[in-house]
């Protein structure tokens, strides 16, 4: 069905129009008599054409063709006419117009040729507008392929690659489509082996899904889930495959991950029900540095300080690698544990961090500024990397600091972990520090 608007001053014309024009079922058509009340109309109901004369008291059609022009630039719009002027049909079509045909004498033949170029005008912008609707589904179907995080091949009856996503480029080590695009899915599964029969095979069984061992760029391999279904037209025929892969590897190790995480936040919980049950006289920043070094990466070294009344920062623990620790020691000539550090400034506990985080100024920065030149050179030689930290604080009182200093080039590892530990911890040298204040024994935190 089509529905369309005639405009026309002329009252004959429009009955004409509308009993040509509904003849054969196909087309409903509504009046109006001036440009003004076409576009009243035009405010509550939608139309599939619009067909308009020239000459028009108050609006003539040129100028009706323009407001409409401002807010659709898309419905058919059809000049029914017998001002036929060369240059008022130059102007009617760079305005917008789809035609421009003169009315005649035989009134039944130049309907006939208005019906037919109604139907055209009305099939060709119904065709456009469903082009454009194919091509926005299929530019949201390619956006979506591409921004999936599954790997994704398509493949043609031979077993080429068509296209591969940046998931599936990024899964086999390669960067850009085109060093993929045109070689066979032989080329990137080391087992089974794929041979033209399995293609065959695979095209007629519709769909297979199994273990593959994928090889990658470079060489490496890595086993994979791999889901195949075939592709076909309209008409049912096979055009080729789509292939996703799941990267079994990758499951593996993020399985491990959680179950090493887990094994983390169990160990802190039992290591901090042990700190809370210390003895008084047990050594707890010790006993912290022991924890903090099991949870920290390899080669990592771990100092523990005190903070006390005067101001006063102790190296209370220190652990690490021997070796490392033995060049330390040689280079301050003296053990690390009970090197004392006074920082400056009036508010020390605002200087502190509450979480984990990187030290900025490294080495210079934990020790307060206070190395000598000398000595500062020298630990910078030694193959440390980040410098990351926090303090031992609770409720505003701060008893001591927990420092880290990683190796070059080594990130730390779980810290939502460490950091859980330390807050424990934080909380119980507070504890233990108001008990022995309450039984008067001393004025600085537990050793």
């Amino acid at each position: 069905m089509i529905r369309l608007l005639h405009v026309d001053d002329d009252t004959t014309v429009l009955e004409l129009g509308k009993l040509y024009l509904e003849k054969s079922g196909e087309l409903v058509v509504d009046t109006a008599r001036s440009g003004y009340v076409a576009k009243t109309m035009l405010l509550t109901h939608t139309y599939d054409a619009i067909i308009s004369d020239y000459n028009m008291p108050e609006c003539n059609g040129i100028e009706f063709l323009r407001h409409v022009r401002k807010t659709d630039q898309r419905t058919p719009f059809l000049f029914f006419s017998d001002h036929g002027e060369e240059d008022v049909i130059i102007d009617a079509l760079t305005s917008g117009a789809d035609f421009f045909l003169p009315k005649g004498i035989s009134v039944r033949s130049q309907f006939i040729q208005l019906e037919h170029a109604i139907r055209e005008s009305v099939m060709r912008r119904r065709a456009e507008r469903e082009q454009r609707k194919i091509s926005s589904v299929l530019r949201t179907r390619e956006a979506a392929v591409r921004s999936t995080l599954c790997p994704l091949a398509l493949c043609d009856t031979d077993g080429r690659i068509q296209y591969a996503n940046p998931a599936g480029l990024a899964a086999w080590g390669y960067a850009d489509e085109s060093e993929v695009v045109g070689r066979h899915v032989s080329d990137f599964v080391v087992s089974p082996g794929v041979s033209p029969e399995d293609i065959l095979d695979l095209i007629e069984q519709k769909t297979w899904i199994g273990q593959a061992t994928a090889l990658r760029k470079d060489g490496t391999t890595f086993d994979a889930r791999v889901s195949v279904s075939t592709m076909t037209d309209e008409e049912g025929d096979p055009v080729g495959f789509i292939a996703s892969f799941t990267d079994l590897s990758r499951q593996r190790r993020v399985r491990m991950e959680l179950e090493s995480y887990v094994g983390d936040i169990r160990f802190v919980s039992e290591k901090s029900s042990e700190f809370a049950d210390l003895p008084p006289d047990a050594d707890a920043f010790l006993f912290i540095a022991d924890i903090v070094s099991t949870l920290s990466p390899e080669g990592a070294v771990v100092l523990i300080s005190s903070m006390h009344n005067d101001r006063i920062v102790r190296v209370e623990a220190v652990r690490g690698p021997s070796q490392v620790l033995a060049a330390i020691e040689g280079i301050f000539g003296r053990p690390v544990v009970g090197i004392e550090l006074r920082p400056a400034g009036e508010d020390f506990s605002a200087m502190l961090p509450k979480a984990f985080i990187e030290i900025d100024g490294g080495i210079d920065a934990i020790t307060f500024g206070q190395l000598p030149p000398g000595i500062l050179e020298k630990i910078d030689e030694l193959p440390f990397g980040k410098v990351i930290g926090t303090g031992l604080s609770w409720g505003g009182k701060v008893n001591g600091i927990t420092v880290i200093i990683l190796p070059a080039g080594v990130s730390p590892g779980n810290l939502d972990v460490l950091d859980l530990f330390v807050r424990h911890c934080s909380a119980v040298l507070h504890r233990r520090q108001l008990e022995k204040l309450l039984k008067g024994t001393a004025n600085l935190p537990a050793k």
